[in-house]
């Protein structure tokens, strides 16, 4: 990674002052015009599509299971703990990306696998075939029984019933037994079991109203480990005194194991006092508030699962999206860009974070433009970068890469959240996509080519069909011809509506669901043109 000489950083930080506030605003009060070349467009956006690609094909779930299982006779060795194999292995599954882990668990336990159950979501099956992934399918002698359900990652009868048989299948076992818990993102939908009398269409609408004031996934899955009878680490205690080894693929900044799938075998944190906030905090309605507080005051004692023993327990991350980042950063650079990691735990308002991301692209397209006259702008990174809560380190590393005036691929991953203001379609990705369309309208990139792209690794932004969206400067003027307005589109959360709308889809990333899940990746190209 590249850092600033001594001499920049001095100049940067005793200039400062000097920059008038005018230059280094923001924004610009006029729209500026762009002429759209769809061929040099479309080439772009290609590029993107591939880096956004390699990321995910590098968190397929399969390879990183294989790495974490080791067979040696009737030995199972996981981390660093020895396990005896009698054919006394159990497994319960949940979330976008365990058809492929099951696979894998399969291919290296054999026969001593004895019986399971998996919680997927609908259209799995149908989707890895279209993308010639079948081989991530358990095959027809599985022992393991896959329940589809879920569908738009919304809890429904047939996830509740996957859930039923996975409690069942726990609370059956001995202390002989060995239960492989094999949990991905989407693991919180597709393993409902509200604690009565709390039904699952109010735990729906619980969600739902979180989620559309803007509620964290940390938020959202401490209230639903609260009203679970297997989140917050009870599917663990009803195990016992069976053995657990829990391999987990993180979908949450940081890789927390008690909030991932609201942390079925980890224990719980939080207080009822902590969850009796954040229904406070998001003003429920009152009905809905009573019957949830009702519940969290009977069965979440203070403590909840923290001080209990989880000595049979053997919690383990195999994959996140570091690894993802990390290949997508290698193909860019083999596609000859210059890349630089952001950060990989963006988080905030999609909207908020899509218009960051468009002054940033202003912002080094005017440092790679003229790097010796542009002290105003190489000012502005601090401040710009600090909005991303990114430290200054990154910014001298950031800026000595623009200088070097080379095509600039900047990665980002993490996962945003969307306030809902209207009732249209769209996921935070497409949301995110559109407003740095609006934003890049008022910003200054001509003479260089400028792509920006963010999409889910699991293939599904929010109840939609696709995982994301692709966007360029131009692109909300030229929608003017296709009758459909971005800023009417963003008002009412209505970005897959527009994007389906625009040029008939073609700037929707869709690609089926991946069969994995790492959150969310960014990925901004700017490249002079010649």
């Amino acid at each position: 990674m590249l850092h600033l000489m001594p001499p920049i950083k001095c100049f940067l930080r005793s200039a400062y002052q000097q920059c008038p506030r005018s230059l280094w605003s923001f924004k610009m009060s006029a729209s500026v015009d762009y002429s759209i070349d769809h061929s040099i467009t479309e080439k772009q956006a290609s590029d993107a599509k591939m880096i956004f690609q390699a990321g995910v094909e590098a968190v397929l779930p399969g390879k990183m299971v294989k790495e974490a299982l080791t067979v040696k006779g009737d030995k199972l060795f996981v981390g660093d703990q020895v396990y005896k194999l009698k054919r006394n292995v159990h497994i319960a599954a949940f979330g976008k990306a365990v058809v492929g882990m099951v696979s894998a668990a399969e291919h290296c336990l054999g026969d001593h696998i004895v019986s399971g159950v998996a919680s997927t979501p609908v259209g799995l099956k149908e989707a890895l075939q279209n993308a010639g992934k079948s081989h991530l399918w358990p095959s027809e002698f599985s022992k393991v029984e896959i329940i589809e359900g879920a569908r738009n990652n919304i809890p429904d009868e047939n996830s509740m019933l996957a859930a039923q048989k996975i409690k069942q299948l726990a609370m059956n076992l001995c202390e002989e037994d060995i239960l492989l818990v094999l949990i991905s993102g989407g693991g919180s939908a597709l393993l409902p079991s509200p604690t009565p009398p709390i039904t699952l269409q109010q735990k729906q609408n619980i969600t739902n109203l979180l989620a559309s004031r803007g509620a964290s996934i940390q938020e959202l899955n401490t209230v639903r480990s609260a009203v679970s009878s297997l989140k917050g680490g009870k599917l663990a205690l009803l195990a016992r005194p069976a053995k657990i080894i829990s391999l987990i693929l993180s979908d949450i900044v940081g890789d927390p194991i008690e909030l991932i799938a609201s942390g079925p075998t980890a224990p719980s944190q939080a207080t009822s006092h902590e969850c009796l906030q954040i229904l406070d905090k998001y003003t429920l309605p009152g009905e809905i508030h009573d019957v949830i507080r009702a519940v969290i005051s009977q069965t979440q004692p203070n403590n909840s699962t923290f001080h209990v023993d989880f000595d049979h327990v053997n919690n383990i991350i195999v994959g996140n999206n570091r690894k993802a980042v990390a290949a997508s950063m290698k193909a860019s650079e083999q596609m000859g860009y210059s890349p630089f990691l952001l950060s990989d735990s963006i988080c905030g308002e999609a909207r908020e974070i899509g218009e960051l991301y468009a002054e940033l692209a202003e912002l080094l397209s005017k440092i790679i433009r003229a790097p010796e006259s542009s002290s105003c702008e190489q000012l502005r990174l601090p401040d710009l970068l600090n909005s991303f809560q990114i430290s200054e380190d990154t910014c001298e590393s950031l800026l000595a890469l623009a200088i070097g005036n080379n095509p600039v691929c900047i990665i980002g991953a993490g996962e945003t959240t969307v306030t809902m203001q209207g009732k249209g379609m769209g996921g935070r990705n497409q949301e995110m996509a559109l407003a740095w369309a609006i934003a890049i309208q008022t910003l200054e990139t001509k003479g260089f080519e400028v792509t920006f792209l963010c999409g889910g690794t699991d293939g599904q932004d929010g109840p939609t069909d696709a995982a994301g969206a692709w966007v360029f400067p131009g692109l909300v003027s030229n929608a003017s011809a296709y009758n459909v307005s971005a800023l009417e589109a963003l008002k009412h959360n209505d970005s897959y509506t527009f994007f389906t709308e625009y040029m008939n889809g073609n700037n929707l990333l869709k690609m089926g669901l991946t069969g994995t899940n790492v959150m969310d990746i960014q990925v901004l190209l700017i490249k002079p043109l010649v």
